[in-house]
């Protein structure tokens, strides 16, 4: 006769828990710190993680005692609750330490579920992980959407968390502790990327000078030879007006007079035979600008039923207003799925206009080939919600064997390239 837990739980995730919380059944010993030892069992450890399962056939026996000293407890048991539950019990504080346990005892499922947890507080921790990983590129993939900030201190927009957080509240990178105490190649990396969210380049020449007055003090990896000059060298001091960068050469004191003495006279002079310093940027290119953002529709079922609308979380870039507006439609009797962008859409003025390039993405939850759609608009008053009426009929989104429906839900991103706005 079966037991009351074993009867009343009806899933195995649940029974699962249920073991991971009362012990019971349990054949194996981990211990993870001196004096704190945890119950576990053999078959699921095994099989969620090679490294464990490794350990726990070295050890032998009937009831193998290991040793786990490489993580601290509280995190051992965040890998547990994934382990027996597939729950990422997480947060921007945590989140580094879980994606180092994953790595480390290989759960590469664990370890992209971090992805959303990421933020500009942790997110140059995370990306410092990820540099020094084969095996996580979609880490580093979403470090680097992350990454693409505002060093001056303003407000960051790039979306990339689901849930629990707005990008728009959100410290720049720049401006957070974790900037200072970055690894020397992670901000080299960070100031190499082409794409980042910067008014200008003087934002990330203050940026480098105020991570300057802090490397000195050991922040960085003692073994590595890149100094901050490697990070000027990433800057597009070109791109800069005279203005901008007299501005940048009199708040700072991470240049040196010659190298400044060069800088300027190239921006000045554009057929200058003087050659910029050895290793400088020497791209007149700037840097491209794009955003992000991700809408998760609930019970998508009802919506199209119902004929309801769905919004994303609003974003403010570029002093915009942006978000993905969902809604159903019909044309020549055949009901639609309508995606749209919605920009600056409840602004009084009637200059402003802003020219985007926008991909929108019906993702797939079996990782197959999503649905992508784009057009180029001229975002202005009376034409700021655009988009496809028609993006897919809802009888194939809600066909299972397309894949757009996980939880009763659909998720769409919007890849937003923009040019600077006008008029506000």
């Amino acid at each position: 006769m079966s037991s009351p837990w074993q009867s009343q739980l009806k899933d195995l995730k649940s029974r699962s828990q249920h073991m991971l919380e009362t012990k019971v059944l349990s054949d194996c010993t981990i211990a993870v710190s001196d004096g704190v030892f945890v119950e576990g069992h053999k078959v699921i450890l095994s099989a969620a993680s090679p490294v464990l399962h490794e350990k726990l056939t070295k050890a032998g026996g009937d009831h193998p005692k290991i040793t786990v000293s490489d993580v601290e407890p509280d995190i051992f048991q965040l890998m547990l609750k994934y382990i027996y539950t597939d729950a990422i019990d997480v947060n921007e504080d945590t989140v580094c330490d879980l994606a180092l346990a994953a790595k480390t005892y290989q759960l590469p499922f664990l370890l992209k579920g971090c992805c959303d947890y990421l933020t500009p507080k942790n997110v140059l921790q995370a990306y410092s992980l990820a540099l020094h990983s084969t095996e996580s590129d979609d880490l580093k993939k979403k470090c680097e959407e992350v990454n693409s900030f505002k060093a001056t201190g303003t407000k960051t927009a790039t979306a990339t968390r689901q849930r629990q957080r707005r990008d728009s509240d959100s410290d720049a990178i720049a401006t957070v502790t974790s900037f200072e105490e970055a690894c020397l190649d992670v901000v080299v990396a960070v100031f190499s990327f082409d794409v980042l969210d910067i008014d200008s380049e003087l934002d990330l020449l203050t940026a480098a000078d105020r991570y300057a007055k802090h490397i000195s003090k050991g922040k960085y990896d003692d073994g590595n030879s890149l100094s901050i000059r490697n990070v000027l060298e990433k800057i597009r001091f070109l791109t800069m007006t005279a203005e901008e960068f007299g501005k940048g050469r009199n708040s700072t004191s991470v240049l040196s007079d010659s190298d400044a003495c060069a800088i300027l006279s190239n921006i000045v002079y554009k057929d200058l035979t003087v050659p910029m310093p050895k290793g400088f940027s020497q791209t007149r290119d700037a840097r491209k600008r794009e955003l992000k953002i991700r809408c998760r529709v609930a019970d998508i079922d009802n919506l199209l039923s119902e004929n309801k609308e769905a919004f994303s979380e609003i974003m403010l870039w570029q002093n915009l207003k942006w978000r993905i507006y969902v809604c159903r439609r019909t044309e020549n009797s055949v009901k639609y799925l309508g995606v749209f962008i919605k920009c600056n859409w409840d602004s009084g003025s009637s200059t402003w206009s802003c020219n985007a390039k926008v991909e929108l993405t019906l993702l797939r939850v079996d990782k197959g080939t999503p649905l992508m759609k784009e057009y180029t608009h001229l975002f202005k008053r009376g034409k700021s919600n655009w988009g496809y009426p028609n993006f897919l009929e809802v009888s194939k989104v809600l066909d299972p064997n397309n894949h757009y429906i996980e939880d009763g839900a659909i998720t769409i991103e919007a890849l937003i390239k923009a040019d600077k706005p006008q008029g506000l």
